[in-house]
């Protein structure tokens, strides 16, 4: 059932993949209409932290190694240790990653969008492209060399990256022993944000969406309950609930009627 659950994922992605030949031009105007919402509610600092990041290459370097590497590692990381450490809720949280993938591969399909990096004119440096010397990414994403082909270029509307980080990260900080799991668990979602915007692999319009899907489905995830389960996870039978006994009639039923005729020499 892991094996045909992520099979399905996989296959959804690559139907996606797939379609995106043709939607340059849409999801250059989708890219621009995020771009130009960002801008009307003053919260665009994509192009400030990049320019910040471009000027510091050991930053850079750094920031490319953390978005081609911890996105792939991080997340089978927590699934595995929750199914060895935490089995209890392994279930509910593999079902809770899948369902939120799902949902942004739809997404991805029906709202392509351009990520800064690709938009023409948006004055964002491609950061992973620009120290791809120092990694083995390659130029058109962080996937290895020749495998560029393999990734859908406008998945960037929700930010799977940051979804799957404020997955993992309360997943860790919620259920981990050790301080410095936890502690790694808080920053790691805002880490990843800080870089996926530096980068200008995505607007932070994208990584606030990633975000509230894992809240949404998180928040789902506790409350629908389908065939006896909760997202995977097994409902307990409630205890049988204890009748307590009419003392009061049965001890009416035992007790002798005051007109009932009484053996010789019993008192009153």
């Amino acid at each position: 059932m892991e094996l045909l659950l992520l099979g399905l994922l996989y296959a959804v992605y690559e139907i996606t993949r797939g379609m995106q030949r043709g939607w340059s031009t849409t999801a250059d105007r989708n890219g621009r209409s995020i771009q130009s919402w960002e801008d009307a509610v003053h919260l665009a600092p994509e192009q400030s932290l990049n320019e910040a990041l471009h000027h510091v290459p050991v930053l850079a370097v750094l920031a490319a190694y953390f978005y081609a590497t911890l996105h792939y590692v991080v997340t089978p990381a927590v699934l595995i240790w929750l199914y060895r450490r935490q089995p209890a809720h392994y279930r509910r949280a593999r079902t809770w990653l899948a369902t939120v993938t799902l949902s942004a591969l739809v997404g991805f399909w029906r709202f392509p969008a351009t990520p800064p990096r690709l938009l023409p004119q948006a004055g964002i440096h491609d950061t992973v492209a620009d120290v791809e010397q120092w990694g083995w990414w390659s130029g058109q994403t962080s996937a290895p060399h020749g495998l560029g082909g393999l990734v859908n270029q406008y998945a960037a509307m929700p930010s799977l990256h940051v979804g799957w980080a404020v997955w993992s990260g309360w997943l860790l900080f919620r259920h981990a022993r050790r301080g410095s799991l936890r502690g790694f668990g808080l920053a790691y979602p805002f880490l990843t944000t800080l870089v996926v915007v530096a980068t200008g692999n995505h607007y932070l319009a994208d990584a606030v969406a990633g975000a509230l899907l894992i809240v949404l489905f998180g928040a789902l995830a506790g409350r629908v309950h389908l065939g006896g389960h909760v997202f995977g996870r097994t409902s307990r039978a409630r205890p049988a609930t204890h009748v307590p006994r009419d003392t009061d009639a049965t001890s009416r039923a035992h007790r002798p009627s005051p007109h009932a005729k009484r053996p010789p020499g019993d008192s009153p």
